[in-house]
This record gives structure tokens, sequence and C-alpha cells, in this order.
């Protein structure tokens, strides 16, 4: 016969606010996001999948078909005490490793468009790298948790070695695909995470000095990324090839005024605008609903990062590092991938081929980023069980980070 519960705890329990398990402005932040994403996609892709495939709605069914079994996944995630994955820890990483070598394996990987990124996993293709920044992100939370004390007051560069190391090897497979954009974001999440933990910001600079020092050839050898760097620095000289892009992004943007010309009356998405429901929905979105949706559409993004900042840092406050760690990973990503999109989109950034979250075309990315979503929902929800005394089976230590975001530092 089982145990009976503890009548104190029984009646913590029924005292819980059950509802409260949901950060209700993520939420929100999320379901806006994904209706905004939906129907700008549609605006966005039926001239393309027309003429590509003969069916307007194609793409767009396709991505439907993708977010029903997003949700489930997450919501099946959702069940997974954050503990659990704190278990896996260094686990993780071959799994990352394992992947990124398969795709690039002729035969095995997918290549599109000269860049061989997908595995194909029957009718549906996943793209690896969208994988990959998730497991980056819990691997150095785990890490930091286990090694945080000495990354903060050691003197000695030798806990600072390993996730370097490992960066570098992941960053080094990603340009084999070549995927350029996502090593830039797993770089910038990697680092922020490095420097939040306690590393100091000189031994971070040296690293992305050297790392800027090598990726300065890697850009001169490849041909169609010095030709990228020459378009944004001058898109007008080319107008026709390499400055198309960019030249029709500006146009779009332009275009759309303070108001836009409203809902699916864009121009340049009907063939002027390259990947227009991709890499350049961001202009389509700017041209059909103007600077006003432009601010409306950052101001979303902003509030999402900052309940995951928010959630991270009470996270941290109840002693769950770990959780902690990854809620902030996982802002930090979102901000940066969001701010890197924009930034192409607007020419002040060279192209990188980086999805907009929620509102691209992309399987992947959809998948991968309502999973991250409820990896954050299971840390709020986590972080509220321990805050109620109620155990939530997850390595409790004192955490080292002394940089908080949203708050004061910790003692």
């Amino acid at each position: 016969m089982k145990p009976s519960l503890p009548n104190k705890l029984l009646e913590r329990i029924e005292a819980i606010d059950w509802s409260a398990y949901i950060d209700r402005d993520l939420a929100l932040a999320i379901a806006a996001l994904l209706a905004i994403g939906v129907v700008m996609l549609g605006s966005a892709s039926f001239w393309v999948a027309e003429k590509t495939y003969g069916d307007m709605y194609y793409l767009l069914n396709r991505q439907l078909l993708f977010l029903g079994l997003a949700v489930v996944l997450a919501l099946a995630l959702y069940q997974v005490r954050i503990g659990f994955w704190e278990g896996l820890g260094v686990k993780l990483l071959p799994i990352a490793v394992f992947l990124l070598v398969l795709v690039l394996i002729p035969g095995i990987g997918v290549s599109v468009k000269g860049s061989r990124r997908w595995l194909a996993l029957g009718p549906v293709s996943l793209q690896v790298s969208e994988l990959v920044k998730v497991i980056m992100i819990m691997y150095l939370s785990s890490y930091m948790v286990r090694h945080g004390q000495k990354l903060s007051t050691s003197s000695s560069y030798q806990p600072l070695v390993l996730p370097l190391i490992v960066l570098a090897v992941i960053g080094a497979l990603l340009l084999l695909e070549p995927d350029f954009g996502s090593t830039v974001i797993i770089m910038m999440v990697g680092l922020a995470l490095l420097f939040l933990g306690g590393v100091p910001l000189k031994r971070l600079g040296m690293f992305l000095g050297g790392a800027i020092v090598l990726m300065l050839p890697i850009v001169a050898l490849e041909g169609y990324r010095l030709r990228r760097i020459e378009a944004f620095l001058n898109p007008w000289a080319d107008v026709k090839d390499t400055g198309y892009q960019i030249i029709n992004s500006l146009i779009a943007i332009g275009d759309g005024g303070w108001f836009g010309n409203g809902l699916g009356a864009g121009v340049q998405k009907l063939y002027y605008l390259p990947e227009a429901h991709n890499d350049f929905i961001f202009a389509v979105w700017a041209e059909e609903f103007g600077f006003v949706g432009m601010v409306l559409l950052l101001a979303l993004f902003g509030w999402l990062v900052y309940r995951a900042f928010v959630i991270g840092f009470n996270a941290d406050k109840q002693g769950l590092q770990f959780g902690a760690y990854v809620a902030y990973g996982i802002g930090f990503w979102m901000g940066f991938q969001v701010i890197l999109h924009i930034g192409v989109n607007l020419a002040v950034l060279p192209p990188k081929g980086l999805t907009l979250p929620f509102l691209s075309y992309g399987g992947s990315s959809l998948l991968i980023t309502l999973l991250a979503m409820s990896l954050l929902m299971r840390i709020h929800r986590d972080t509220r069980l321990s805050a109620l005394g109620l155990p939530v089976k997850a390595t409790v230590r004192k955490p080292p980070v002394r940089r908080a975001v949203g708050g004061s530092p910790r003692a």
C-alpha cells in the first residue's frame, strides 16, 4: 500500500492556482505571433506556391500541418520536468555532433540551393541546425551549472577551454553545410550565456576576436559570401544580380509608408522579392502594414524576449539554475535571430538566410521554436512549484550567476 502524502503537502497542492502554471503574457505573445505568422505566410506565399506547385495554398497548408504537429509535441514536452534535461547534460552534445556530421554525408543529407542542411524523415525534412540551437543551449546551461563557480572566479583559462572548443567544433560543422546564419546565432548565444555566467568580458572578447579572424578567410574563399558583402556595401552597383534582393526589400519597406497598403496588397512579393515567404517576410509585412505594423511586430517580439528573461530571473531566485540558464538562452536566441533577420531586410546587415521566428515558412523552424516556448512554460511551472515548496525533481544549487537579466545582481 502506497503511503499517503503529508497533510501539509496536500494542503499546498489544493491551494495551488493551476492556471498560474502558464505564463499568460508569454502565451498571449506566442498566440499573437502565430496568428500573424499564419496570415502573413498565406499573403506572402500564394503567388510563389501557385507558380511552383500549381496550388496557391500548398505552402500554407504545409505550414499549418507543421503547426499542428508542433503544438502536439510542445504539449508533450511541457509534461517533462526541466530536471530531466539537466540530467542528460553532456549526453545531448554527441547527438548534435552526430546529426551535423550525418547531414553532410551525400545521399543522407538533403541539398537545397547548394546547402546541405536537412535530413529527410519520410515526407518531411528536418533542418538540423534548428535542433542544434536548443541542444547547445541545454549543453552550455548544464556545463555552467557544474562549472559556474570556476568560470566566474578562476584566474585560469582552463574551465573556459572546453565550451569554447565545443562552440568552435559546432560552428565549423555548420559552416561546412554551409549555414553561416545559424553559426552566428549559436556563437552569439553561447558567448552571451558564458558572460551571464560570470566569464570576464576580456576573455570572451579574445575568443570573439579570434573567431572573426578565422572567419574572414572563410568568407573570402567562398565567392558567394564575398559577393553578398559587396552587395550589402553597395547594392546599387549590381541592381539585377547581387543587389537585387536588398533593393527590392528596401522598396517594399519604403512603399509601406506609415500604415501600409493593406493585407494582400503588397507588390514586391509578386515575383520581385525572392524568398518573400521566408528570408524577406518582414519586408512583405512592412509593405502591407507599414511603420505601425513594424513597431507592433517588434513590440511583440520584444515582449516575448522580456518574458523569457523574467522566467529565467524567477527560476534563478528559486535556485533552479539550469532552468534559469535555459530561459536566458532562449531569450537571447529569439532576440538575436529577430534582430539579424530584420537587419538583413532593412539592409543594415549582410544577407544570412535566417528565418523570422513564427512568421517565416519552414516546418523545422516553427517546430523547434514552439518546443523552445514549451520549455519556457515548463521552467515557469517548475519555478512556481518550487516557490510553493513542492518538489520539482531538479538539481537545486546556489547559482553563481552574478549578472541576472531584468534585476539586480545576485549576492
